[in-house]
């Protein structure tokens, strides 16, 4: 029984082992993901500004989610210390922080290789304490010894052929949603339902085609694509 018992215990240790400490960026499989990975660093970059830690510390917080160039840029930009200690100053107009992405159909991610493009166009805003002209903000994440980091702060700088990529992904979704799902209709399992329901299927075959949500399709498309994209990889 005892012999049993520490085969159960040592067996599980090794699962446990096995499993990664964190999933941050090992695997972004899609958008929701990449949406993630982004918001955990950018509240990692908040953190700093929470309490003194020693640099080593702040190395290690970092270190997940930036290479090294980005890494530095940041830290020279908004780290002080005091007394040995380090932290950074809160403001609204920081430079190398996480872009403040709705995450929402207008935030972009294009994957072209073992990079993700992840890009949003800002309009101009006059009010409140920052105003600014129109205008894109990006980064770029690359995936390094398996795992994906911030690699590079774009800004403005989106590659021409990444925002046409993105604007032709758009276009097919739009166009995508005036076409009948022919296909769908003459599925078996559809022709089944209809039989077993006809005024569930009715329905649901109606609300597939007059559906005029524009943004709801084009979220759609737009995850299958990065999810087509991501698992070719």
């Amino acid at each position: 029984m005892y012999k049993h018992l520490t085969g159960i215990i040592i067996t599980i240790a090794v699962m446990a082992a096995a499993i990664p400490s964190h999933t941050n960026a090992e695997s972004l499989n899609n958008k929701q993901e990449v949406y993630k990975f982004l918001q955990n660093a950018f509240h990692i970059q908040v953190s700093l500004s929470e309490e003194e830690r020693s640099m080593k510390e702040v190395d290690e917080l970092l270190e997940p989610y930036f290479s090294e160039e980005p890494k530095a840029e940041f830290l020279n930009e908004n780290l002080v210390s005091e007394n040995g200690k380090y932290f950074t100053l809160g403001s609204d107009a920081a430079a190398y922080y996480i872009p403040f992405f709705t995450y929402s159909d207008n935030t972009k991610a294009v994957k072209e290789g073992n990079k993700i493009y992840v890009f949003e166009y800002f309009k101009e805003n006059h009010d409140g304490p920052v105003a600014y002209e129109g205008h894109y903000e990006g980064l770029l994440l690359a995936e390094q010894e398996g795992e994906f980091k911030v690699a590079k702060f774009l800004g403005e700088n989106i590659p021409e052929k990444i925002l046409k990529k993105a604007e032709s992904n758009e276009e097919a979704a739009i166009q995508s949603s005036f076409k009948t799902p022919e296909n769908w209709i003459n599925k078996s399992s559809y022709q089944f339902g209809f039989l077993l329901n006809p005024f569930n299927a009715l329905f649901r075959s109606g609300s597939m085609l007059l559906t005029d949500d524009k943004q709801g399709i084009l979220a759609l498309f737009e995850q299958q694509e990065l999810n087509g994209q991501l698992a070719s990889n």
